[in-house]
């Protein structure tokens, strides 16, 4: 059974601060291979030498030498090593001049899925890769994002949106299957390596995102009694969000030995900023979203597909922050990932209590281990109170976008929350506040415990969370002032009462208070991650508060 892990550097910004860069730390927690993201830059280049600007050679002459060392590393601790490698991308400057034969015709930057010679450089460049580095026990294939755009010695696309008059004929599955199969024929058939498929796409309709195209694809694959050939899904059925069924592509895919991506610090829901314990949602699937036909969880999806293992995203996704300090609530899903692994049907309740035990060094006798396990029990429906509408989302009719975006990595969009509110009915906007009021209740007395536990016996490694807790309760409380005086305004708005302008003020005021105190004096806390930025939200409460203070 794989128990992958990965690091997810974005470019551009600094790599982050993580024991998990450690391969000795992972294979202490359970995992047996490494991921390693890095090796985008390198897809395509068969060496630096083909790369004229001289500062972007040297860059990518350390990329190759810090390649080595991390494999190295790695594979004295006793992990598998597979690479990330991304297709369609050539060189920028191996495609000057040659546009004809590597592009799409009429589009001199885009290189064309139907292109036998761009697919012969790029596998040469694998080839290269894979021979230059024999221990690498494989590459993970990535096919429907890619990072050229954001490097500026590469030039690539993604396989599915180019068409011209050569590639127009190709239907998704087409591109699809001849991308895994000209790979596997590489890494597979001829180096003896194992070759696992990202199924992910970053716009809808893709293979991660439609069972049909998954089972389609599915049908034209080298089919094989071994897991030579592996399939990747976020266990989404979109991105990492909460009002997702487990992803229904996954289980459309026959005899295709399937993984699931796991995310350990959620960026939609502040990165491990806050306790947000995923172990139960991985478990039993998201409980809003269940329904008696649908499979929903491990427990149960691993009865219904060639499981080959689960890959953690220990550390990464989306941009920017929060920056995260101290990554005790990420290590308490990165701690279960192996586990569930082993055993889909693991008590996750019991899984808390043993990493408290292990990792935290609590006793079975301490009184700050109900404590914790409270806290990340609680913390997967706190999540989903605070940083979703549920009646938005239930109302969507895809499952892309269920916060329709008003929360984006460290961003609080206010007017994004405000055009949110303006879709639903006013018959729901007191189950919108009964929800946000519920976690603001949940953030509350879970400080009020963990500051009584640590105020009866202080305890070294319990003290420096405290910090997030309160953060926790900050930015809960901020979310449910910014709700109550959205939702009283446009009551007021109809009403014209009132009653409903000053509820909406009283709520406002105080969304402010507490986005200060959010942003403001949790820096007193060393260990406290960097705070949410607002878009939007002080002009527009105070554009509010203005007309209200007019109107009356």
């Amino acid at each position: 059974m794989l128990k992958l892990a990965t690091i997810l550097d974005n470019a551009g910004e600094p790599p982050v601060n993580t024991r998990y860069r450690d391969p000795a730390q992972l294979a202490e927690l359970g995992y047996n291979g490494v991921v390693l993201y890095e090796t985008t830059a390198l897809s395509g280049i068969v060496s630096p030498e083909v790369v004229r600007d001289p500062e972007l050679r040297t860059w990518l002459a350390h990329c190759w030498a810090t390649l080595e060392e991390r494999i190295n590393a790695t594979t004295a601790a006793g992990l598998d090593v597979y690479l990330f490698y991304d297709v369609l991308v050539l060189p920028k400057d191996a495609v000057e001049g040659k546009g004809s034969n590597l592009c799409c015709r009429g589009r001199s930057h885009v290189l064309c899925p139907a292109s036998d010679d761009a697919w012969t450089r790029t596998l040469t460049a694998l080839e290269n890769l894979l021979t230059r580095f024999p221990a690498v026990a494989g590459i993970v294939l990535r096919f429907g994002d890619n990072d050229a755009q954001r490097l500026p010695h590469l030039v690539g696309n993604d396989i599915y949106s180019p068409h011209c008059s050569r590639c127009a004929d190709w239907s998704a599955a087409d591109r699809i299957t001849h991308a895994i199969t000209r790979c596997h024929d590489v890494v597979v058939n001829k180096l003896n390596k194992r070759l696992i498929a990202r199924a992910w796409n970053v716009t809808p309709d893709g293979l991660h995102d439609t069972p049909a195209l998954a089972a389609e694809v599915a049908t034209r694959l080298p089919q094989s009694d071994d897991d030579q050939l592996i399939l990747s899904f976020k266990f989404t059925q979109t991105d990492f969000w909460r009002y997702q069924a487990w992803n229904p592509s996954s289980l459309a895919c026959g005899r295709i030995p399937v993984i699931y991506e796991l995310q350990c610090q959620r960026e939609f829901e502040a990165k491990g900023a806050i306790p947000n314990y995923q172990a139960p949602l991985w478990r039993d699937g998201c409980p809003e979203t269940a329904t008696p036909d649908q499979p929903q969880g491990l427990a149960d999806v691993a009865q219904r597909v060639p499981l080959a293992g689960l890959w953690a995203w220990v550390r990464g996704g989306g941009w920017g922050g929060p920056f995260i300090k101290n990554e005790t609530w990420i290590d308490a899903n990165a701690y279960a990932v192996p586990r569930l692994a082993d055993n889909p049907a693991l008590d996750t309740t019991q899984l808390a209590r043993d990493w408290a035990t292990q990792r935290l060094n609590l006793q079975p006798d301490d009184p700050h281990l109900d404590v914790i396990v409270d806290i990340l029990t609680q913390s997967p429906e706190l999540v989903r109170r605070g940083f979703y509408v549920g009646p938005f989302a239930r109302q969507k009719p895809t499952a892309w976008h269920p916060n329709a975006d008003w929360i984006e990595d460290d961003t609080v969009d206010a007017r994004a929350a405000w055009r949110m509110l303006q879709r639903i009915p006013m018959t729901e906007l007191d189950a919108v506040l009964e929800e946000k009021t519920a976690a603001a209740d949940t953030a509350g007395k879970l400080h009020q415990r963990f500051h009584e536990a640590l105020r009866d016996r202080n305890h070294d490694t319990l003290e420096p969370l405290l910090g997030s807790i309160i953060y926790t309760e900050s930015l809960i409380e901020a979310f449910q002032d910014l709700f109550a005086g959205l939702i009283a305004y446009r009551q007021f708005l109809k009403s014209r009462n009132p009653s409903d302008a000053e509820n909406a003020q009283r709520a406002l005021f105080h969304a402010q208070s507490h986005w200060n105190h959010h942003t403001q004096r949790l820096t007193a806390f060393r260990d406290t991650a960097t705070p949410f930025r607002e878009s939007g939200f002080w002009d527009l409460t105070q554009e509010i508060l203005t007309e209200l203070s007019e109107a009356h």
